[in-house]
């Protein structure tokens, strides 16, 4: 069994940041509401508890507190751990320079010097008397451990790459905690293997719907390796993919992987169940629905004794997204359900699949809207819409691949929209964002936009307009 390090908070984005950084070091940690019970989180067996956000204390049982298990209280929430033990916080100080940063020789602390560091703010703390100090900015308190148990309040934020954040996390779990570092693919692989054999135990088939993604793909290796010849890979073809994709994936899955696909189309369904439909929400409910219905018909089709594998990963969980096929926890297959890859972000199962030796055609393919194509139409989805956003993909993509910005972009594509012009004609807006975990969008030399513009004018009559859009992404919705 892992060594867990459980986060508690209310504050997804931050908790997931924390939750990378450990498992950057190997370590593996995992993320619950602060609502949770205090029973209920020591089913994950943790060795440590991480606070992150200041409402999390509000949220918190206070039988968390009461336990000799380590515990850290990050940022504003060490602030609150400090009230709640019986001290004071002074007013925030917002900080515009660097200031000085010291500590005591503490085991958190390990690795990390004292000196000049650059604080967004904090809030200094007057301890009360079973805590004593473990860090100062300037003349300030901004953090302290109790005297009586391994429970910590460090107001040093935690930071994408920064090295200090990332140490003082690693002594947290390795030193007080007592974790090994052993979270990597062969592990989970393992403990996946193990999994998807227990859960499917008996069961003559196990149903596993692919769509061409990273996600589906890792599951339908993982699972030919733990099932065998009981894998029974189903694709659903919604009519809303790229150009040619369909039996692209198809092939892929049985030149690559030795895996055979069972095509379905769907096409004239999927676009039935859109019909009048102009939403994105709608959209994707509608195609959810419906993938669920046609899955539910394949596993009554192939007996009781049938499993099913989902792909949802931890990324999703945390964003707040219910499986497209499981249609969200209210309403449960009545089937054995294993979800290989609930303990996973997003990069972590594209890391795994390169391990698993997946092609970069399943392993580099971009995210894709869970109603495909459909998503990136404005207003009702219909065939000649469909097309004609196609042709100006294939325009766009050509010209991304020919200059080899493919594999410096995070993501590009191209969006249908009415044209300002005339009522009969359209426009298409161009969408590309930069490399990393960047929601800004890409700086494409004006010469390439210039000749997909010429091409998409000159190859689709329809079009009329065609335009680059700058816009920042706030959200994965805007992300698709």
């Amino acid at each position: 069994m892992q060594d867990t390090i459980l986060i508690l908070s209310q504050e997804p984005s931050a908790a997931a940041l924390v939750a990378h950084t450990f498992r950057w070091r190997q370590l593996y940690s995992t993320i619950q509401p602060a609502s949770i019970s205090y029973a209920q989180a020591m089913e994950c067996n943790p060795r440590g508890f991480v606070l992150v956000g200041r409402e999390t204390m509000n949220q918190l049982d206070p039988a968390f507190f009461e336990s000799d298990i380590p515990l850290l209280a990050l940022g504003e929430a060490a602030a609150e751990l400090c009230l709640r033990c019986g001290g004071e916080t002074g007013n925030a100080v917002s900080v515009s320079e660097t200031v000085q940063l010291t500590h005591h020789d503490d085991i958190l602390f390990d690795s990390i010097t004292s000196g000049e560091r650059r604080l967004k703010g904090y809030s200094p703390m007057t301890l009360p008397e079973n805590a004593e100090p473990v860090m100062f900015a300037n003349e300030d308190c901004i953090a302290f451990r109790l005297r009586d148990k391994s429970h910590y309040g460090v107001q040093y934020p935690i930071e994408r790459h920064d090295p200090d954040g990332a140490q003082l996390l690693s002594n947290f779990a390795q030193q007080l905690c007592n974790c090994r570092a052993n979270w990597d693919s062969d592990a989970f692989i393992d403990d996946s293997l193990d999994e998807i054999r227990k859960k499917t135990e008996g069961c003559e088939k196990v149903v596993c719907a692919v769509s061409g993604g990273v996600d589906s793909a890792v599951c339908a290796r993982l699972t030919s390796l733990a099932a065998g010849n009981r894998l029974y890979c189903i694709f659903i073809d919604t009519g809303f993919f790229h150009q040619d994709e369909p039996e692209t994936i198809i092939s892929d899955f049985r030149e690559y992987m030795g895996i055979d696909v069972v095509h379905i189309d769907a096409r004239e369904r999927f676009l039935n169940a859109l019909a009048g439909i102009c939403g994105d929400a709608e959209k994707d409910q509608a195609v959810s629905a419906l993938i669920r219905e046609i899955i539910l018909d394949v596993l009554a089709s192939l007996g009781q004794r049938t499993a099913v594998v989902l792909g949802t990963n931890f990324s999703e969980m945390l964003d707040g997204y219910a499986s497209a096929v499981e249609g969200g926890e209210a309403r449960p297959l009545p089937y054995p359900v294993v979800e290989p890859l609930k303990k996973l972000f997003k990069d972590e199962v594209r890391s795994l699949a390169q391990d698993l030796q997946l092609p970069v055609s399943f392993s580099g393919r971009q995210s894709f809207p869970a109603a495909g194509l459909a998503s990136r139409i404005f207003g009702e989805v219909t065939e000649e819409r469909l097309a004609v956003l196609r042709q100006a993909e294939v325009c766009f993509t050509d010209e991304i691949i020919e200059n080899g910005f493919d594999r410096r972009l995070r993501k590009f594509y191209a969006v249908l929209l009415r044209s300002p012009e005339a009522p009969d004609a359209y426009s298409i807006s161009l969408r590309a964002l930069q490399a990393g975990r960047t929601n800004v969008a890409a700086r494409l030399p004006f010469d390439l936009l210039e000749r997909v513009t010429e091409r998409i004018l000159g190859e689709i009559h329809s079009v009329s307009r065609v335009v680059y859009d700058l816009t920042p992404s706030k959200s994965n919705g805007e992300m698709e």
